[in-house]
Parts: C-alpha cells; sequence; structure tokens
C-alpha cells in the first residue's frame, strides 16, 4: 500500500501525518521508522492516532 513515517514513544508508535494525535507533535523521539501501512498490525500502536 503505501509508506507511513512512525515515532516511536515509550514503547509506542505514533503517526506523524495529520492523522497522528497531539501527542506525537511534543513526545520525546525515541525512534522513527519509515514502513509500510501492510506491517502496521506488528506494531504495538497509539490508541489515540487514527489507523
Amino acid at each position: 500500500m503505501s509508506d507511513l513515517t512512525l515515532i516511536r514513544t515509550d514503547g509506542t508508535w505514533h503517526r506523524t501525518d495529520i492523522l497522528g494525535c497531539s501527542y506525537a507533535d511534543v513526545a520525546v523521539v525515541d525512534e522513527e521508522r519509515t514502513v509500510d501501512s501492510d506491517a502496521l498490525s506488528e506494531l504495538d500502536r497509539c490508541e489515540t492516532c487514527t489507523w
């Protein structure tokens, strides 16, 4: 499908695009990764971001 850039903070992955939650804007980033949207099920995703 398409690639998404995600950030991980405190063990949870957040979207960085317009569908991400407001926490992703101010979080201290532990890791940043670009993933295929098909691989999202493998990640511990933020419950507030729109997936």
